[in-house]
């Protein structure tokens, strides 16, 4: 970690990093080779190492044993004298896979020979290198006028490989090499690069495709940086782009477009070059504002019990995703010491016992987040090992994503109980070796593309459009989170389709699906997906595939279970569905409300231990609103969103504003929450009034009150608080100014400027 301490001197290079850097503007802080993936210290502890030694040896003896690539049946080149591959005109890009391998084989060979000495190693894997370097060109000639990941693949391999071999090769093998790795990859990147219709020019237009290409110019210039006259102008164009792409495509929030599979390709490639020019030149990036909230991303979508983040997207499989961002939170704990970082490391299953010693549960952070560049949402039921998480999604449908506006998955532990499909199966040829057949193929895109793989809904069997759905409201707060998602524009057959969820942590969700369609009646069907294994009950009683009943209940089991309580309307007619070929996927419950032309479906959803999850939730009497109520252990729950702009109520609790909660037992209101409103009443007692819209969200115990409070614009607020105050904290400071108690009426008011605020209030 010692190094790390030059890094707040180096932030000043941030500045001469200009696409017209010279070489005096990059310090070689490690001179010579090897420098990109190891220097000389670390290999030679590395050769001391027997385990390291023995393991570097027989991986490069694996590769000198293969005579051909493998990761095609069919189309592949011969091994160590690769042949130009052969023209196709499928339309798959064969060169990615088969170039990812040869850069494996590389790697492999080159640091089996650094480690060992083993002169074959040396050979093979300078045999490869040169007739690599003898191709005509680094790009499949189906696209061959623009770089692309297979120019990723093979500039990495063959700087990674040329770095750890520099010594042992000859001068004129060194000198083939490198001008290969600047006319078929450097320069071709670095003008493709300022071709302003490219997608390496603008970050918006291939995300992860733009972030590798960049990524290698980097990688060429820092491993040829005082051997080539043109490295200093590649590395500075390359420093310069990944700025942009931490400036348009992190966004405000950290939220990635392409979701995990893609967003971290596309950051840990960046990361890797990050990293690399700090340690090789000095050049510190660490201080982009993205990298102050990256983090949040995966530790906010990590299941609660690990192993898995959600699938959205072009993302991992039935299961979820595999962890990501690992080089992020990697470069977050050795550069920031992030606590957070750490803590998901830990929970990826990948962290090493400095990551271990420093992760601690993020419990100061909210339960949930909106991440807005992108319209994900985040609800979790606490930061410990188990418990539930709930990833809605309205967003983006370009990049990767897919017809799934509205949609959510459900966590519980570390497994899904209510899932997505992930990657999807695309409407084109597949290789033989996936033995896919035409009719399989537009089956499985169907279901992993459309809307019909994912839980949503579906209107008169038809999927969603390709358009854009958005996150239209959110506040979180300790008493609930709230997120809206507006998916109307995404169906030809409805003029509204809004997907409230409601949070009350730890204990459940509310789903409110307010529906208004084109004037007509609609079949509306709700959808709910789980893996292959998992099992769906209704009532109590398991429906079978392919059979129907009705009902107002429903359970999926796994290990955990999730409970859905329908309670508006009163009973759904269930079908237990299987969508053709896509056995591998899982399998779903479509639950038909009937045909209705405007209204408002109204469920609850809770997870936990398998026949553990007690679930007790009816409809409720409202006016101006739809209302429901959960019993909980200490108390009722009322929940009621309003139908319209004017006062609202349910039972006793009457609001004023978008959403309204509160917790009643024999002892008093322990919880209550008000969304973009101005108030908030139980029977006579007023617990919430505002002179402007505010957010607002309370817990009450005997000795503490706990409030979060958000301001759009200046407001004078008034909360109920029945604690006699001995210390009051506004954001943390100690005795704020503008703050009054009414002990009789037990209230407290605020005069607030816009804003978000947190609030407690401790007994004497």
């Amino acid at each position: 970690m010692q190094r790390r301490s030059a890094l707040a001197v180096a932030a000043a290079a941030v500045l001469i990093c200009g696409v017209n850097a010279t070489a005096d503007e990059f310090a070689l802080q490690r001179e010579g080779h090897p420098r990109l993936e190891m220097t000389p210290d670390d290999l030679a502890r590395l050769r001391a190492d027997a385990s390291e030694v023995r393991s570097a040896q027989a991986a490069a003896d694996a590769v000198l044993e293969r005579e051909r690539t493998e990761t095609y049946r069919d189309y592949y080149v011969s091994l160590p004298q690769p042949e130009f591959p052969p023209e196709h005109d499928d339309g798959w890009p064969y060169w990615t896979g088969l170039c990812a391998e040869l850069r494996s084989y590389m790697v492999t060979a080159a640091r089996g020979y650094a480690l060992t000495g083993d002169r074959r190693h040396l050979a093979w894997c300078r045999e490869l290198m040169l007739t690599l370097a003898g191709w005509r060109q680094w790009t499949d000639p189906w696209y061959g006028t623009q770089p692309c990941l297979d120019t990723h693949h093979l500039t990495r391999g063959m700087c990674v490989a040329l770095d750890l071999l520099w010594d042992a090769l000859p001068d004129e093998d060194r000198e083939t090499i490198i001008d290969a790795i600047a006319e078929k990859s450097a320069e071709f990147m670095h003008d493709y690069g300022n071709r302003e219709e490219s997608y390496v020019s603008t970050p918006g237009r291939w995300p992860n495709g733009y972030a590798a290409i960049n990524t290698e110019l980097g990688v060429a210039g820092l491993t040829l940086l005082g051997e080539h006259e043109r490295a200093e102008a590649w590395l500075s164009q390359a420093l310069d782009k990944a700025r942009l792409f931490f400036d348009e495509q992190g966004g405000v929030d950290g939220g990635l477009v392409e979701g995990f599979h893609y967003g971290s390709g596309a950051i840990d490639n960046l990361m890797y070059l990050v990293c690399k020019s700090d340690a090789i030149t000095g050049v510190n990036l660490f201080d982009h504002p993205y990298l102050s909230q990256a983090i949040y991303f995966p530790a906010y979508f990590v299941a609660p019990g690990g192993g898995s983040v959600p699938n959205f997207g072009d993302n991992g499989g039935p299961e979820g995703c595999s962890p990501t961002l690992i080089g992020l939170a990697n470069a977050m704990v050795e550069v920031q010491q992030s606590p957070v970082a750490a803590w998901y490391l830990v929970k990826a299953g990948v962290a090493d016992a400095e990551a271990r010693r420093l992760a601690e549960p993020p419990t100061h952070l909210p339960l949930a987040r909106h991440f807005r560049d992108i319209d994900w949402v985040a609800m979790r039921s606490g930061w410990g090992d188990e418990g539930s998480l709930l990833a809605f999604k309205c967003g983006h449908v370009a990049h990767h994503n897919h017809l799934d506006q509205n949609s959510f998955i459900l966590a519980w532990d570390d497994e899904w109980l209510l899932n997505d499909p992930g990657y999807q199966i695309y409407n084109r040829p597949y290789p033989p070796e996936r033995n896919m057949t035409e009719e399989m193929i537009h089956e499985r895109h169907s279901y992993t593309y459309g809307t019909y793989g994912h839980n949503s809904i579906i209107v008169d069997g038809m999927r969603q459009k390709p358009v854009r759905g958005h996150i239209a409201g959110f506040a979180t707060t300790p008493a609930l989170s709230y997120a809206v998602g507006d998916a109307s524009d995404c169906y030809e057959e409805l003029s509204r389709y809004h997907r409230h969820i409601v949070s009350v942590a730890p204990d459940y969700y509310v789903v409110f699906d307010d529906i208004a369609t084109d004037g007509q009646k609609r079949e509306i069907a709700l959808l709910l997906h789980t893996t292959p294994d998992g099992r769906f009950s209704v009532d109590g009683r398991e429906l079978p595939v392919g059979q129907q009943t009705e009902g107002a209940r429903a359970t999926v089991r796994r290990g955990g279970e999730a409970v859905m309580r329908f309670v508006e309307p009163a009973e759904l007619l269930f079908e237990h569905r299987q969508w053709p070929y896509c056995e591998e996927y899982g399998h779903f419950l479509s639950a038909s409300a009937g045909r209705m032309g405007e209204g408002t479906l109204a469920w609850v959803v809770a997870a936990g231990p398998r026949g553990g999850v007690d679930l007790d939730a009816r409809s409720c009497d409202a006016e101006g609103a739809t209302a429901l109520q959960v019993r909980v252990e200490d108390g009722v729950d009322t929940i009621a969103l309003a139908s319209g702009d004017g006062p609202a109520s349910a039972r006793d609790v009457r609001f004023e504003g978008a959403l309204a909660m509160v917790r009643d037992s024999r002892s008093g209101v322990h919880r209550y929450g008000l969304v973009a409103g101005t108030r908030l009443s139980l029977g006579e007692a007023e617990l919430v009034a505002g002179d402007a819209p505010i957010s607002v969200g309370a817990t009450l115990d005997e000795h503490l009150l706990r409030a979060s409070i958000r301001c759009d614009e200046a407001a004078s607020v008034t909360l109920f608080c029945p604690i006699e105050p001995g210390m009051v904290r506004l954001n943390g400071v100690e005795e704020p100014v503008d703050v009054s108690f009414e002990q009789e009426a037990r209230r407290v008011s605020l005069a607030l400027p816009a804003g978000e605020y947190c609030l407690e209030v401790r007994e004497l």
